[in-house]
């Protein structure tokens, strides 16, 4: 078990080489997964982006269209769509469209509603 150290340098220096060789693979390995990972997260976020462009679309329409079954009720004055209410929980976009689509159709069913007759004068 004499060993020289020549013998031993070059077996540490094989073992470096090794290890670094390891390592290299390694850190090839995971920047392939975090490439994965980001371009996954950058396409998830475009997808987001659209949802959410054709969700306030069609909202934007919902409104025109309630806007317009309140046209004779002079009383109701907007100013155009109102800004989003921060504090309202959380919803997935199904959700928000049901939510108006529902809100739309009791307002229409409210102003369908027949309204109690006022008294007329009498000349």
């Amino acid at each position: 078990m004499t060993e020289t150290a020549a013998e031993r340098y070059r077996e540490l220096a094989e073992l470096a080489t090794a290890a670094g060789k390891q390592m290299r693979k390694h850190e090839r390995e995971t920047a392939k997964d975090l490439g994965e990972q980001v371009a996954a997260g950058n396409q998830r976020k475009e997808e987001s982006e659209q949802t959410r462009d054709e969700l306030v679309a069609e909202l934007k329409g919902i409104w025109k269209s309630a806007m317009q079954v309140v046209w004779d009720e002079r009383w109701l004055r907007s100013d155009g769509v109102p800004a989003p209410d921060r504090s309202a929980p959380d919803a997935t976009p199904m959700e928000s469209r049901v939510a108006a689509h529902e809100a739309y159709d009791a307002l229409r069913a409210a102003i369908a509603k027949p309204r109690l007759p006022l008294p007329r004068r009498r000349k």
